[in-house]
């Protein structure tokens, strides 16, 4: 019996009960996926649970150990899920003293953690805050699991240096999972993705001279290489995109408060590793179509 209750099966007798499905060859494209594969291989996976709940019920003990075993080899491909039970798993080896095991499941949850995409997105980005604030520059950090965005260029509202949104990304089982943006026929053909991943955090908002500022709930959705902000309470989205070193120095110009500015920007540009030096960018903006995107119809809301 495996840790997680599931008593497994020979490789070869799944394989003649069920063959080798979507999963498998998802498996032989990389070990973990992600966009709509992952949608795919989650609803597979739900879809095997109700199937295994009908089994146990009927009393079909072969097919509750093939189901069992199926539903463990389909979640090996889900990086989150691998980190969550591995991450688990440590803790609990930990408790027992077993630090021999326990880094095992480490590393196994760390090479799982380094596969999500929503960790990879350190360093410097660029979004357009509105019409009024124009584009504005954050530096993305993770203290622990929490992303941290914080403001390189500011506005009168939110002044650089502080923080404009912030993720809790840890997987312990109470945080909320939100269901993917599904994305209108136009708007996946425009981004190779029918579903958008999100993540619940807080963004913060302030009147004038930051004044009464406050944080409130939002969604970190990832667009591919790209992501999105979404401040909820207010219906505020902000689109960022990968700046170059170009509208780095642009960004910097601009700023009042050049010599200031100069110092943190630098800080900043040292902590970011990837920047694509290549990437078109039209006046300051990365995308082509910040506006159409979400208003797609069954998009965000």
């Amino acid at each position: 019996m495996s840790p997680d209750g599931f008593e497994e099966l020979p490789e070869n007798q799944m394989d003649r009960q069920f063959g080798k499905g979507k999963v498998n060859d998802a498996e032989k494209k990389g070990k973990f996926v992600n966009g709509d594969e992952l949608h795919k291989l989650r609803h597979h996976v739900m879809a095997m649970r109700l199937e295994l709940q009908e089994a146990r019920r009927t009393g079909s003990e072969l097919l509750v150990r093939a189901l069992e075993q199926s539903i463990r080899n389909a979640q090996q491909s889900d990086a989150e899920w691998i980190w969550a039970v591995e991450t688990e798993r440590q803790v609990k080896a930990e408790e027992k003293g077993r630090f021999h095991e326990a880094e095992k499941h480490r590393k196994l949850a760390t090479e799982a953690r380094n596969a999500l995409p929503q960790f990879g997105l350190e360093g410097l980005w660029v979004g357009k805050y509105g019409e009024e604030q124009g584009y504005e520059m954050i530096n993305v950090t993770y203290a622990g699991d929490v992303l941290v965005a914080t403001k390189v260029t500011g506005s009168k509202n939110v002044p650089k240096g502080q923080v404009t949104f912030e993720v809790d990304l840890n997987p312990r089982p109470e945080r909320e999972i939100l269901e993917p943006i599904k994305l209108g026929e136009s708007a996946a053909r425009q981004w190779g993705s029918k579903y958008l991943q999100r993540f619940l955090g807080k963004g913060q908002i302030s009147a004038a001279g930051f004044e009464d500022s406050q944080f409130v709930q939002g969604n970190l959705i990832l667009v591919n290489e790209y992501f999105s902000f979404a401040w909820l309470p207010i219906g505020h989205q902000v689109f960022f995109g990968r700046p170059t070193p170009e509208l780095v120095l642009k960004l910097l110009k601009d700023d009042q408060n050049q010599s200031d500015e100069r110092q943190f920007l630098e800080k900043c540009w040292d902590e970011t590793q990837h920047i694509d030096d290549h990437r078109e960018v039209t006046e300051g903006f990365v995308s082509s179509d910040e506006t159409d995107y979400f208003h797609q119809d069954g998009c965000f809301e």
